[in-house]
């Protein structure tokens, strides 16, 4: 069935177009002139991309894969390893784009792919690899599909609402977030009831089941390693901890993901709708509500990071765009969020493209866990080549994942030693070192650890520092061991 919208409104259209095209351009040419390194987690992924598999240690298996694919075609340079994330995001603001002209029209399309496209945490998100990109555009699959399962409902939207399901799990399990508003409108909705509560959604709900089997079996063989882990981040093991601090510090992070203008018209825009008859205009305030509650639950109780609630933000712009175009005074609001939006997505990115730039501004805090990787890469081999070694491990997951990137393992084996008996890392679970008599370099990330490494070694004899000029006055400082007879984990108090 043609969409009869796709004829009409062809200037918005085209804008839209035009737009995230644009920004498409423009966020990959930024990736192949930024000389930053691989953080940890994306060396990581970068790793785990080298043996793909059906799951991981704190993560499901969709961003390797996707690694893998851009990787296969380009090689393993950094602006390679990072390419899908600028391309994920172009997918979902064109998701966005869709998804609000079926709604309200084209004019509210427009301005939800440029609050998408524009938003801070997505020029920031574009600029390296993480999950997030991977979720976002399935969110946004899961979303338009069920809004147009309700217009036509048929095998083909209710198919692709359980495959957006499945492979947004696969993605990130965060996914599950979209479901509380799902089902309450399964129950209470009569054109989603109509169209999911029958064998199209039985069959779309095994659909995603079946996508997210081969996952589920790698965590059962794993111990659920990635479930436990996912726990393990709401750091609940000594209870509640009631931190306003937290929350506040989650809340004023929304302004930075979503915009420090566009998240507050957000909260008004959900206050202005929450009684509209529009019906879908509801099911956009619950998935937009959803995690963000969630998340501050999180934060009061434990911690939270800003981009844990990113769930919400598939569906922020839409919900926005709705109540914007409602309102004549409120566009004016809308187009100056956007202004400083493409400020601080544009400026940023221009800057890091110069490392000079970028500690004349001050910003070499911001960058110092991406810099001098090569450099670190040859110090540690310097002093491994000045021994008698037969290994080298370390102790910090993202430095174990950044030398393997860099290399490292040209000169020698490398291994994770282990803080504790149960796995803390995906390094952990694939590369422990193993418990025997070999000699190795210890190079320590963290300072006050030589007392547990002196629990674990028959033999331990400090061998001075490493430290590297990250710039901007920034240093990595790195401490280096002659380590023998590893015993294995201790327990730790």
């Amino acid at each position: 069935m043609s969409d009869p919208q796709l004829k009409s409104n062809t200037p918005y259209g085209v804008w839209a177009t035009a737009l995230i095209a644009g920004l498409l351009l423009f966020r990959v040419v930024l990736l192949w002139l930024n000389p930053s390194g691989l953080h940890g987690d994306e060396a990581q992924y970068w790793a785990w991309a080298q043996e793909p598999d059906f799951g991981y240690y704190s993560k499901p298996p969709l961003i390797a894969w996707i690694i893998w694919a851009t990787t296969a075609l380009f090689g393993d340079a950094e602006w390679a390893v990072r390419l899908a994330s600028p391309i994920l995001h172009t997918f979902t603001a064109i998701l966005c784009f869709l998804t609000a002209r079926r709604l309200y029209n084209a004019k509210a399309g427009l301005v939800a792919a440029a609050l998408y496209a524009l938003m801070p945490g997505v020029a920031l998100s574009s600029s390296l690899i993480s999950t997030d990109a991977a979720l976002l555009v399935f969110v946004a699959l899961f979303l338009y599909s069920w809004v147009r399962v309700r217009e036509e409902p048929s095998w083909r939207w209710a198919l692709l609402i359980g495959a957006a399901l499945g492979f947004g799990l696969l993605a990130k399990y965060a996914m599950t977030y979209v479901l509380p508003a799902f089902g309450l409108a399964v129950l209470f909705e009569a054109k989603t009831r109509k169209a999911m509560l029958s064998l199209r959604g039985v069959v779309a709900g095994l659909l995603s089941g079946l996508i997210i089997l081969p996952n589920i079996l790698w965590n059962a063989r794993n111990d659920f390693a990635t479930m436990v882990h996912t726990t393990d981040n709401a750091n609940l093991k000594d209870g509640p901890q009631f931190n306003v601090d937290e929350l506040a510090e989650f809340l004023f992070g929304q302004l930075g993901v979503f915009g420090p203008v566009t998240f507050i018209l957000l909260l008004i825009a959900i206050w202005g709708m929450r009684r509209n008859r529009r019906s879908f205009d509801l099911w956009l305030i619950l998935l937009v509500l959803t995690p963000l509650l969630i998340i501050c639950a999180q934060a009061v109780v434990s911690r939270a990071n800003a981009n844990w609630a990113a769930v919400a933000y598939a569906s922020a712009p839409i919900l926005l765009a709705g109540w914007t175009i409602q309102l004549r005074r409120a566009m004016r609001w809308v187009a100056a969020g956007l202004i400083a939006n493409l400020l601080l997505g544009v400026g940023p990115g221009l800057v890091m493209t110069s490392p000079t730039l970028v500690d004349r501004l001050g910003f070499a805090n911001a960058v110092k866990r991406q810099r001098s990787w090569p450099e670190t890469v040859e110090a540690i081999r310097a002093e491994y080549d000045q021994g008698d070694f037969d290994a080298i491990a370390v102790d910090n997951r993202l430095l174990f994942y950044d030398l393997l990137y860099y290399e490292m393992e040209e000169t020698a084996p490398l291994f994770m030693w282990r803080y504790e008996p149960r796995l803390n890392n995906h390094a952990e679970l694939t590369k422990a070192l193993p418990q025997d008599d070999r000699s190795v370099l210890l190079v320590s990330y963290y300072a006050p650890y030589t007392e547990y490494f002196a629990q674990d070694f028959e033999t331990l004899i400090p061998l001075g520092e490493i430290n590297i000029d990250l710039g901007g006055g920034k240093v990595r400082a790195l401490k280096t061991y002659a380590a023998s007879g590893y015993k294995g984990p201790a327990y730790r108090d």
